[in-house]
């Protein structure tokens, strides 16, 4: 892809980018209203043991595990983001952590970022909020 002229790589990438931002937005789109189907499920299947019901039951007790899930798994996804941005662009990194497998090196490096920016605004902001009083 790197070989072709950069108004197809333009319109490629564009394109992915536009499929891929329906499909994310498009599945978080169903998991937020994934308890109002179950809740109209429950309501439309009338007694207890109908697949309806007992559909909608499950949708709904298994959204909050779903949301925990999904925030457990964006966590580690950003970490993992980070991390590669700093093996990749700084390279006294890439060569401290080279030894280790991929992934982890790069888990490894998204803690150390994420601690560190963590401390550092937590410090500035004690500091900004020692200078209004």
């Amino acid at each position: 892809m790197v070989d072709k002229p950069l108004n197809i790589q333009i319109i490629v990438v564009s394109i992915v980018a536009i499929i891929s931002t329906i499909g994310v937005y498009g599945l978080v789109a169903l998991i937020v209203r994934m308890d109002d189907l179950g809740f109209k499920l429950i309501a439309s299947g009338g007694n207890k043991g109908s697949i309806s019901h007992i559909f909608g039951t499950g949708l709904v007790k298994t959204l909050p595990y779903v949301i925990r899930g999904l925030a457990i798994i964006g966590t580690i996804a950003m970490v993992l983001v980070a991390g590669d941005i700093y093996v990749h662009n700084v390279p006294f990194v890439n060569e401290l952590f080279h030894s280790l497998p991929k992934i982890l090196g790069e888990f490894i490096v998204g803690l150390i970022v994420g601690f560190t920016t963590l401390f550092v605004s937590k410090f500035i902001l004690k500091i900004f909020s020692k200078k209004e009083r």
